[in-house]
């Protein structure tokens, strides 16, 4: 009887060495991939006029004094900020109409002391314009979120609303970080600044 083939030497695996440097090989290439620094946020989309700064959306409504008490603040009797851009034009009264500009922030960008907003706004009881200036009082580089309130006797009653603004955030020159305004403040100037009598009756967001 013939002998059998011999089947270990026609299909022989290659010596260790082989199989461990194979190996070595996988493991550089996935720990590489696992490396390889992210692109930074930074090199992604920029403001309008100033890199890592862009107003994503604006939000506007009444908030009352007890929206802006934190945990820490029955312990100590100070408003904690921390984390957060709120300017009031009235200091000493946190309930009012507040602008909550939302912000598509990147990582190493900070809006410096300083830093100021200009905001132009048409409340729903008169068609009068009016103005109102923030300086921030604090640097930011936390949270994309900025509290602009109109408090005090810029705003006497809860039940009023906003018909048209245009907000404009600068640094301390004066130069444009970024803009944002409302529909009806792009529109003409006689349409923007004489709401109709249904406007001026609408009752500020809930």
């Amino acid at each position: 009887m013939a002998a059998l083939p011999d089947f270990r030497t026609m299909h022989s695996l290659p010596p260790r060495r082989v199989w461990a440097t194979v190996c070595l090989a996988a493991g550089l290439a996935m720990l590489g991939g696992c490396t390889t620094p992210p692109r930074s946020a930074t090199s992604g989309p920029t403001g309008v006029n100033t890199p890592g700064v862009d107003i994503k959306h604006v939000d506007h409504h009444y908030m009352l004094a007890a929206s802006f008490r934190r945990i820490s603040e029955y312990f100590t009797g100070v408003e904690n900020k921390t984390g957060r851009v709120i300017e009031r034009t009235d200091p000493k009264e946190r309930a009012g109409y507040y602008f909550i500009i939302s912000l598509a922030w990147h990582p190493g960008t900070e809006l410096p002391i300083g830093t100021q907003a200009e905001l132009d706004y048409i409340r729903s009881d008169s068609s009068i314009p009016r103005h109102a200036k923030f300086v921030f009082s604090t640097a930011t580089g936390t949270l994309p979120e900025i509290c602009l309130g109109l408090t005090g006797a810029d705003w006497p009653d809860e039940t009023l609303g906003i018909v048209a603004y245009k907000l404009t955030v600068e640094d301390a020159g004066g130069k444009v970080l970024a803009s944002n305004q409302s529909f009806l403040w792009a529109l003409p100037e006689k349409t923007a600044t004489a709401p109709t009598a249904a406007a001026a009756a609408m009752p500020a967001k809930p």
